[in-house]
């Protein structure tokens, strides 16, 4: 990693911690969760080939050289096709990884851009390693530093600020082009937080690789001499609306790596609805089709006001369905599940759910908040029609960084998404691909196995 003064602007710093240093120099904790973080993403990815959002956009970008792979399609495409796609399809069973401190984020969404960045290159296993841990870095780093929500931006904003520092990385372009790169894209691609409130819409698919697909613009105009306004980070916490929210201690160089903080997910559902669904499923055996005539789920304000607003008792779409939380626990308690399949069969749009969910209260405890601030809590109470009451609680998650899975249950995760669309065999073969990742001399040697046959 390049050295760099305590009063170098913000932005230089960010980029500067973002540049992992050479595998030999990681550790071997680092190495093996950004592995278990790609065989997720990739699992994620290919279990929503072929959802709508992809199959509207993928004949309106060109396809120009083949230069990456998009995954499920035979022939390698142009780099930005590559990341919108696979992007979008990452995103679009929101079953991909999280972490959140002043804002929340996806981390894995910069993985489509890392591995579509270093296969336009012909890069190795471990350059793919090193991208991947950039755009982690930076992401999870940024939202220590500002609160983008606090004015009123989504968390996807921070693609234009974090996708240079990938490209750099996978390209190995030096500090002062990224750093301009950063500053062409990240002060242009801000995006309103009404993109995930209310009704949602496919804009949740596309937010972050949208924005993604065109920093790799600013990463060439950067190349070619182009120059951005790199004090737009400081301006923002210094004199702009962030100033509240500005905390330049995460900046400081020789902190242990942010991924190594990531939580998985086990549902296909908004990051908060984790706990709440783990709950009910694990309640489903105790109901055993009695009648339910009341559930109370208690869950924090903030979480009761992102899940439980009125849009998501009677959700339009699927988008709007897996961010609910009445709708998701009545399908966990009713089917003792909660698949992605089930969603796209639209089984949140059925009779019986609806029913069920006529029956739910969600109320906003603060004491949830004040007592598990870094926890996604939840407590359920159903009372039954012969007069018996069953109540759980819950922290947080399986998946949680505090209760993690480990390598097993990623991989049966993977398997689980993967096996239907690609086979056993090819399922296999990228889970051993992706372990042995920093050997590949070609990344070929694993976009080979994203493509149809």
């Amino acid at each position: 990693m390049e050295t760099y003064t305590q009063n170098a602007s913000a932005l230089r710093r960010l980029v500067a911690l973002s540049q992992a240093p050479a595998l030999s120099d990681m550790s071997d904790d680092v190495i093996a969760i950004t592995k278990r973080a790609i065989l997720d993403s990739l699992g994620c990815a290919i279990a929503a080939i072929g959802c709508e959002p992809a199959r509207i956009a993928g004949p309106l970008i060109a396809c120009g050289t083949g230069v990456a792979t998009v995954i499920g399609e035979a022939t390698p495409s142009s780099l930005e096709r590559a990341v919108l796609l696979n992007g979008i399809m990452l995103r679009y069973l929101d079953m991909m990884d999280v972490y959140w401190a002043q804002d929340v984020c996806h981390p894995s969404e910069n993985i489509p851009l890392a591995l579509a960045s270093v296969e336009s290159v012909q890069g190795s296993g471990a350059q793919l390693i090193r991208a991947v841990i950039a755009g982690y870095e930076a992401q999870m780093r940024l939202t220590h530093l500002v609160s983008l929500q606090s004015m009123g931006m989504h968390h996807v904003s921070a693609a234009g600020i974090v996708a240079p520092m990938v490209i750099g990385s996978a390209w190995g372009l030096d500090l002062e082009t990224i750093e301009q790169a950063v500053g062409l894209s990240g002060c242009r691609q801000f995006t309103v937080h009404a993109l995930s409130k209310g009704g949602l819409s496919m804009a949740k698919a596309i937010g972050y690789a949208w924005s993604s697909m065109e920093s790799i613009l600013a990463v060439r105009l950067a190349q070619g001499g182009f120059t951005g306004p790199k004090h737009f980070l400081d301006w923002l916490g210094h004199q702009g609306p962030l100033k509240a929210s500005f905390d330049e201690s995460i900046l400081i160089p020789g902190q242990e790596p942010l991924i190594t903080r990531t939580s998985f997910k086990q549902f296909p559902v908004q990051f908060e609805l984790q706990t709440p669904n783990e709950v009910a499923i694990r309640l489903h055996s105790q109901i055993a089709g009695r009648k339910i005539n009341r559930i109370v789920i208690a869950v924090p304000p903030i979480t009761a006001q992102r899940t439980a607003d009125s849009a998501k008792f009677k959700p339009a779409n699927r988008e709007t369905a897996d961010h609910s939380l009445p709708v998701t626990v009545a399908m966990s308690l009713l089917d003792g599940k909660l698949t992605a399949a089930q969603f796209e069969l639209d089984r949140w749009a059925e009779a019986d759910i609806a029913a069920l969910v006529s029956c739910i209260e969600v109320q906003a405890d603060i004491t949830l908040l004040e007592n598990f601030a870094q926890g996604r809590p939840v407590r359920m109470t159903i009372d039954l029609d012969d007069g018996q009451t069953l109540t759980e609680f819950q922290s947080v998650p399986y998946g949680d960084a505090t209760r993690p899975m480990d390598d097993h249950a990623v991989e049966q995760k993977f398997l689980a998404n993967v096996t239907e669309v690609f086979g056993l065999q090819r399922a296999l073969a990228l889970i051993d691909c992706v372990r042995n990742l920093q050997d590949i001399t070609n990344i070929n040697q694993l976009t080979s196995l994203l493509r149809a046959e």
